[in-house]
C-alpha cells in the first residue's frame, strides 16, 4: 500500500512540474532593424505566427516573412507543439516552443519552452511565449 501512495505522490509532483525555459539572448551589440521569419508550415495554430510577429515588433523590430528572394541578415526560425490536457482542463496547451535567431546562417540567440501536463501549463499561448521573446530580444 505504501508503494501505491509513493507512486501516486510522484505522479502528482511530475504533473505539477513547472515549465522549463532556456534563453540565450541576442547579444546587445546586435542592432536588428528588420527580422525575416522563416514560416514553419508544421505549426498548425493559425494565430501563433501573427502573435510572434506582434510581440517582436513591440521591441521595435520590423518583421517580414522569409521568401526565396529575401535579402535578410537576421532570420528567426521557430517550432511549436500543443498537447491535450485530459486531466486538468480538457483542452489544448502549448507544450513546446523554440525560437532561433541567426545572422548570416550562424545562431546568435535562442529561446525554448517546454511544459509538462499540470496546472502551470494552463494559459494562453501568447502569455507563454512573451517572457521568451522579451528575454531573447532584450537590450
Amino acid at each position: 500500500m505504501k508503494k501505491i501512495y509513493a507512486i501516486t505522490a510522484c505522479l502528482l509532483l511530475v504533473a505539477c512540474a513547472s515549465p522549463v525555459t532556456k534563453v540565450e539572448p541576442v547579444p546587445a551589440t546586435e542592432t536588428i532593424a528588420q527580422l525575416c521569419i522563416k514560416e514553419n508550415p508544421k505549426v498548425f495554430m493559425e494565430d501563433f505566427l501573427p502573435e510572434v510577429r506582434q510581440q517582436i515588433e513591440e521591441h521595435g523590430i520590423k518583421t517580414g516573412l522569409l521568401s526565396p528572394d529575401s535579402i535578410c541578415n537576421y532570420v528567426l526560425s521557430y517550432d511549436a507543439q500543443w498537447s491535450w490536457d485530459w486531466f486538468w482542463t480538457f483542452s489544448v496547451y502549448l507544450s513546446m516552443a523554440e525560437f532561433s535567431v541567426t545572422k548570416d546562417n550562424h545562431q546568435i540567440g535562442m529561446a525554448s519552452y517546454t511544459a509538462s501536463l499540470g496546472p502551470s501549463a494552463i494559459g494562453k499561448t501568447k502569455n507563454k511565449i512573451r517572457p521568451l521573446l522579451i528575454e531573447l530580444f532584450r537590450k
